[in-house]
């Protein structure tokens, strides 16, 4: 089991699309029918996400796909985008683009604001991990309070198709189309999606995403 050092890391928070305030004051519409598409991007166009560049790292859109850079220790960042909504299906491509395959890497969900979101998270060396964060404290999900071991990840510089499925209170992380872990929790109902990657006490990771598809469950 790998040690929880997520829950230490210095998180950094990246940016939210201008309507969010806005958008979270509105009444909650009727969920819609299975299998419909609530968001694609291929990330030919920024529109929409939060993007930033400095000395710490970045959040950037380069060969039509969304590349976050972590140049600082034991740190985080994120971006979020969409409606907010209260069931998702989340899937999208990842690979490790250069730096320590020591990382993490992967999925948000029911975002509510930079303390209050579902992490779901995978590394290049081969470990997964769900967290929740909660006015700012950072809980795990998995029952040993870990990151888990699994052969299915693929290590190193080869894509992992992440999947994440936040409906009603089980949430459930798949990689490469098999089931990692799920589990159920009440603490956030709603919110938007994003991607997020973090790095340890070995700077330098360069993550790239691509092929994000959001659908009703």
């Amino acid at each position: 089991m790998k040690i929880v050092q997520w829950m230490l890391l210095l998180v950094l928070f990246i940016g939210l699309p201008g309507c969010s305030t806005i958008e979270s004051l509105l009444p909650a519409s009727a969920p819609a029918a299975s299998g419909t598409i609530l968001y694609a991007d291929d990330f030919s166009d920024p529109k929409g996400w939060g993007a930033v560049g400095n000395s710490g790292g970045s959040v950037s859109f380069d060969y039509q796909g969304l590349e976050i850079k972590i140049n600082t220790p034991n740190s985080l960042y994120w971006t979020v985008n969409g409606k907010s909504y209260q069931d998702m299906q989340i899937d999208v491509d990842a690979v490790l683009l250069s730096g320590p395959m020591n990382d993490n890497f992967g999925v948000i969900c029911r975002y509510a604001n930079n303390k209050n979101f579902y992490a779901f998270i995978i590394s290049h060396d081969g470990y997964y991990g769900m967290f929740k964060s909660i006015d700012g404290v950072v809980y795990p999900l998995l029952p040993d309070a870990g990151m888990q071991y699994s052969e299915t990840i693929r290590q190193g510089g080869i894509v992992n198709h992440i999947q994440v499925v936040c409906q009603g209170s089980k949430l459930t992380l798949n990689v490469n189309g098999e089931e990692m872990a799920s589990a159920n929790d009440t603490d956030l109902a709603r919110g938007q999606f994003g991607l997020i990657a973090g790095a340890y006490d070995l700077p330098g990771v360069d993550v790239f995403f691509d092929n994000l598809l959001v659908k009703q469950p």
